[in-house]
């Protein structure tokens, strides 16, 4: 090395050595070890229908028959499926026969036009589920087969706060 490098060096050497053990006492409280860290992951709420299957007729009893739609669900939060009733088309809300759905509750409670009936309520995610809604309907036994049932489902979010 040359003469006009060393130089420095020297002094910057002698000037730690004149700070002493002081500057190093610094050091000593220091140690590394496992840090514990938290990740938390946020994502939207959602909830969606992937598919309605159609009525199939488990009894049938004069005028009332009863009725299973399969109805296949995903959710990532807390949710409610509720059945929402609809007027047929084809005949005044006055005329058409008398629909009931079972609930949440386990009862069976008429579905009114634009009403909504919960019929399922689930607190946590689900990945894909195939729960079964009943149905029970007056009409009169010279219609052959299931008819289609005047309601429309919908999942809706229940917020957590």
């Amino acid at each position: 090395m040359s003469r006009s490098l060393t130089r420095p060096i020297r002094l910057a050497a002698l000037g730690l050595a004149l700070m002493g053990p002081a500057a190093l006492q610094a050091q000593i409280g220091l140690a590394s070890g496992t840090a514990h860290i938290t990740l938390i992951a946020r994502v939207p709420p959602r909830a969606s229908i992937n598919g309605v299957g159609s009525a199939r007729e488990t009894v049938r009893r004069g005028n009332l028959r009863e009725e299973t739609v399969t109805v296949r669900l995903s959710a990532n939060t807390g949710y409610r499926l509720v059945v929402v009733g609809t007027a047929p088309a084809s005949s005044p809300a006055g005329q058409s026969p008398r629909l009931w759905v079972r609930a949440e509750s386990g009862r069976f409670e008429e579905v009114m036009p634009d009403a909504a009936v919960t019929v399922i309520r689930g607190r946590h995610a689900v990945a894909e589920w195939e729960p079964e809604v009943n149905f029970r309907s007056e009409r009169p036994a010279s219609g052959q087969g299931a008819a289609v049932l005047p309601v429309r489902y919908e999942i809706r979010i229940d917020p957590t706060i």
